[in-house]
């Protein structure tokens, strides 16, 4: 199945022409609920497998096709991440403000 993931995932190169989880879960035969969780771990476990230079957006998966995505990519996820850390703060401050 890792395999016909990354023939899938090879044809979608470049932010332009992102292809969903969803899509890819059809292609595939899976039936699974609107989370697709099981194939987005599966795509996950394919570009590590297969070292692609997986990206993501809420369009879709695409691999990175030049040094611009990748820089607009990595700064999506450090924001992500800067995000989470903020909101990990906040629920300590008021988790430890009720004790």
């Amino acid at each position: 199945m890792l395999e016909q993931i990354r023939e899938i995932l090879l044809l979608h190169n470049g932010k332009k022409n992102p292809i969903t989880s969803a899509e890819i879960a059809k292609s595939l035969g899976i039936v699974e609920d609107d989370t697709h969780a099981q194939t987005r771990a599966l795509i996950l476990e394919c570009a590590e497998k297969y070292e692609l230079p997986l990206a993501a957006n809420n369009r879709g998966y695409y691999l990175i096709s030049d040094q611009q995505e990748y820089e607009e990519y990595m700064a999506n996820l450090d924001s992500r991440s800067a995000g989470i850390e903020q909101r990990k703060r906040i629920i300590t401050k008021n988790y430890r403000g009720t004790k």
